[in-house]
């Protein structure tokens, strides 16, 4: 069953008229409609750039506008199109209609003098109109307004007086509304609105990119933000529009996830509801764009979580409503049903509003509300019956207010528990304390007397109204997970000292709000983990991550996280910007992959891996970009080239949280060049000994955004009294003629990192030439024996369970791989093993007959100590170690008990210590 063209005309008042202006054109145009389409923007485009004036080129574009609306009205009804490609045929009708009338307005105005005789069309104007809205998602309605904002760039020196720019920009952007507005004997264009613009009520009608961009930046709202999600240039100097739409980037897309955007937009819908009445779920009189489960319901739901994930996910930054809605759903933000049922519910929506508003082309969204006009609508989208359309209208929109309800709770309310809770005042409320009672507080007085400090705004955190507004409505799931905490005065005594040091409050209540997860999961922190509640405490966008979809994907796979951190650095505006980002993304990712650790979805292996690999990428990237910034002053020196080599946990890939960097920077300069090519030109040993200070700056140096890391580079020859930067040449010969046998041991372990012009493989060669080559076996293991006897005597152990330098521990472990990586390195044949590795294949190959035992507790080791890093500040005082932060040590070792495990790592200790009194031992016998 379809409907019929003659029943669509018989319905329709203005499409029968459309219908008997085009009579001729219509059959043609019904029976091949995409053809019929690309011949009316063609005329339209190409009229452009040859029509006198606006007079002439009125007719032109009032007709292509007859014609598509005709054709996009009877091929949806018909069914020979969707009605996504009715909506985009209007849309493109736009675009071509603003594109032509700007080509004569700027030549007009190049007659005049007013514009350069090369600029004098659309595309070379300077001047970038946008589609907001329905038009910049191709969307738009059939009997739309058009969105647009009009912004130039006085740069592109389009205009003969550049001191007159805002002026002519200006008249040219109001000629332009009027000839898409303003009705003739053949209609109208488009009625053209222009009040999206940057406070329209006192800025003129074009503005340049530099104060819409300061605008935006110093002044701009959430609904801002979500009108420009779907913005594009669709009119004039397309290179314009889109360097400012990359300029605008950070504005629309934040570095963070932006929960607290869900307030503003539910404030937004609240207003929308109040004005305009938006009542129940019905059918006659419901507003199908406006009302309860209606169009812009679905369009919140879609945009307000692209703005809170978009920043970090580039894959959410598209503008078509149900495009979003599938790589919402492709990024597991959503799920494919909740996409899919959505989808075929937006479209319903939209067929429904376009068949009310091509009846007599009015801008209405309102269902009638009588029945007979009810039924009409429903002819025309082809249900079988009025009752049966009603009950698909209904279900639409039911669907959409039970979606819309999952993401936009109103959160609890202070009575929502069985009893009272109420906080104001000075006095102790009776039934609250009975219901803290009756929660399991055994203070309950002093419970209620803390959460009033809260609502005081005693702590900064609280003392903006917006996070006194989100704490109102977080506290009652917030007592809840206290109070199921276990102790639940300890806490909340934790709750309220981590609160009194939170610097501000608004971005993580509204988080909390919405994740009951992260809510038992910060509490639990408290207790366990005071490392990563201080996390939070200094940086509260770091639990971002554990609310993405992909943490759990990210936290195990070293190829989804390495280019997470690069997507996010490529967004980087600048050198600064991207300093900043680097301490962003690089805070984060530590704290998920460290909540990974914590919570045992990975192994303390695989956690080394991951913080090795996030470094590793941070840094692969900043010394592009110092090297980049150095050049601009300094130039670079022809045929030079430079690496990062690794050492220590870095090198293994065995890094934990609190790890340094260390590395050193090798250079090789195979041309003559003596100095550098810039404006202020180095020598070759300063040039590179520069730029390795720039770098260390890079990572070290506090920005708004804290430091990165901290970085170690007294390996490099020398140590500190060294210079910061080696060549190549030097670095060989010092390893020839003058290094330890302690800088050969950490040299064992070391790997290029980074580097260009193939010194990567120069210095790996020299790397296996300088520990390959015979040394003296009895020497080195005696060396090796004497440097951990003295590291004995000068670092002993600071607490019971500091692991790597206890007699037993990591460090006995390690020297005995790393030594016999340099006595007997070409028969176990593993370069670039890590120790756990080295231990396994020295028992496979009866050099150390505990080896395979001592590779497993080289594994247990590390993961007591990543724990103890993850979790505890300071994990070598006492306070730390509270007993739930203990029994998450059991749990993360498979140990039944702490007491258990710390008696097993006793007996381990002695297991090591005999085990590397024997390799020292048998070594010498190698030679």
């Amino acid at each position: 069953m379809t409907v019929s063209l003659a029943t669509l005309l018989a319905t329709a008042p203005y499409l029968a008229e459309l219908a008997e202006r085009h009579a001729e054109w219509l059959p043609d145009a019904m029976a091949t409609p995409d053809a019929a389409l690309a011949a009316v923007l063609a005329e339209i485009r190409a009229a452009g750039p040859v029509a006198a004036d606006e007079t002439a080129i009125a007719p032109i574009l009032r007709s292509g506008k007859g014609r598509i609306a005709l054709l996009a009205a009877a091929a949806e009804v018909t069914g020979a199109w969707t009605t996504a490609q009715s909506t985009a045929s209007l849309s493109d009708l736009a675009d071509a209609a603003l594109d032509a009338g700007l080509d004569v307005l700027m030549r007009r105005a190049a007659e005049k003098g007013d514009v350069a005789a090369d600029h004098a069309s659309a595309a070379r104007s300077g001047l970038a109109i946008f589609a907001l809205g329905k038009h910049g998602g191709r969307e738009l309605n059939y009997s739309s307004d058009i969105d647009i904002v009009a912004f130039f760039d006085p740069g592109q020196r389009a205009l003969t007086n550049p001191a007159e720019c805002t002026r002519i920009y200006s008249r040219i952007v109001q000629r332009l509304a009027a000839l898409m507005q303003d009705r003739t004997a053949d209609g109208y264009v488009f009625r053209t609105d222009l009040r999206l613009r940057p406070d329209p009520g006192s800025t003129p009608m074009a503005l340049s990119i530099d104060a819409a961009l300061t605008y935006y930046e110093g002044r701009g709202q959430n609904w801002e933000r979500a009108a420009w999600i779907k913005a594009r240039p669709c009119a004039g100097d397309i290179g314009v529009g889109n360097a400012f739409l990359a300029e605008l980037a950070p504005y629309v897309w934040r570095k963070h996830l932006d929960f607290a955007t869900i307030a503003d937009i539910q404030a937004m819908k609240r207003q929308i509801n109040i004005s305009k009445n938006v009542g129940d779920i019905r059918v006659e009189g419901h507003n199908v764009k406006l009302g309860l489960g209606g169009i812009r319901e679905i369009e919140f739901f879609t945009q307000t979580q692209q703005l809170i994930a978009g920043g970090r996910d580039r894959s959410l930054r598209v503008r078509p409503t149900t495009q979003a809605l599938a790589a919402l759903a492709a990024a597991n933000w959503i799920s494919a049903e909740t996409a899919q049922n959505l989808t075929t519910t937006y479209w319903f929506l939209r067929g429904v509003e376009n068949r009310l508003q091509m009846l007599r082309d009015e801008q209405t969204h309102t269902m009638p509300e009588g029945a007979a006009e009810v039924a009409a609508i429903a002819r025309l989208m082809d249900a079988p019956d009025l009752p049966a359309f009603e009950r698909r209208y209904r279900d639409a929109l039911t669907l959409v207010v039970n979606y819309y309800s999952e993401l936009f709770t109103e959160g609890e309310t202070l009575g929502s528990l069985e009893g009272n809770l109420v906080f104001t005042g000075s006095d102790d409320d009776p039934g609250t304390l009975e219901t803290l009672s009756n929660m399991g507080f055994k203070d309950p007085s002093k419970v209620s007397a803390t959460i009033r400090k809260w609502h005081y705004g005693s702590y900064a955190a609280t003392r903006a109204a917006a996070a006194r507004a989100h704490l109102t409505e977080l506290l009652p799931a917030l007592l809840k997970t206290i109070a199921n905490a276990g102790n639940a005065d300890e806490a909340m005594d934790r709750f309220d000292n981590f609160l009194s040091r939170l610097p501000s409050g608004v971005q993580l209540f509204a988080l909390l709000r919405q994740h009951e997860n992260l809510r038992t999961l910060l509490v639990a922190l408290m207790a366990s983990s005071p490392r990563m509640a201080e996390a939070v405490i200094h940086r509260a966008h770091v639990m971002d991550a554990l609310i993405d979809p992909a943490f759990a994907d990210d936290v195990r796979r070293r190829q989804l996280l390495v280019r997470k951190v690069g997507d996010f650095l490529d967004e980087a505006r600048d050198y600064q910007d991207l300093i900043d980002r680097a301490r962003i993304i690089g805070q984060e990712q530590k704290f998920l992959i460290a909540a990974g650790l914590l919570s045992g979805s990975i192994t303390a292996e695989r956690a080394g891996e991951q913080f090795t690999a996030l470094a590793e990428t941070l840094l692969g990237h900043l010394f592009i970009a110092v090297r980049a910034e150095f050049a601009k002053r300094h130039g670079t020196i022809p045929g030079a080239s430079a690496a990062l080599l690794a050492f220590g946990k870095m090198a293994s890939r065995e890094m934990t949280v609190s790890s340094d960097l260390d590395f050193i920077l090798l250079y090789d300069a195979t041309g003559e060049a003596e100095e550098s090519d810039g404006d202020k030109p180095l020598a070759l040993n300063q040039y590179f000994t520069r730029l390795t200070q720039r770098l260390v700056a890079a990572i070290t140096s506090p920005t708004s955004e804290g430091v990165l890391y901290e970085a170690d580079m007294r390996l490099r020859p020398s140590g500190n009294a060294g210079p910061l930067a080696t060549s190549l040449p030097g670095f060989i010969q010092y390893h020839h003629d003058n290094a330890w046998t302690w800088e050969h041991l950490a040299l064992s372990r070391a790997r290029v990192i980074a580097s260009d012009g193939g010194l990567d493989q120069r210095i790996e060669a020299a790397l296996q030439e300088i520990l390959g080559r015979p040394r003296d076996v009895a020497k080195t293991i005696e060396d090796v024996s004497a440097m951990r006897a003295l590291m004995a005597r000068e670092r002993p152990p600071r607490h019971p369970f500091d692991l790597k330098l206890a007699n037993g521990g990591l460090v006995d472990l390690e020297f005995v791989a790393q030594s016999a990586q340099l006595v007997a390195r070409s028969t176990i044949d593993a370069p670039h093993a890590t120790t756990a590795e080295v231990l396994l294949k020295l028992g496979r190959l009866g050099l150390v007959p505990e080896g395979e035992r001592l590779s497993e507790i080289h594994r247990l080791y590390s993961t007591v100590l990543q724990t103890m890093s993850a979790a505890l500040a300071d994990p070598f005082k006492d306070e730390g170690w509270t007993d739930a932060f203990r029994e998450l040590l059991a749990q993360r070792t498979n140990s039944p008990t702490f007491k258990r495990l710390a008696a097993d790592i006793k007996d381990m200790q002695v297991e090591v210590s005999a085990a590397a009194a024997g390799w020292y031992e048998r070594a010498p016998q190698l030679a």
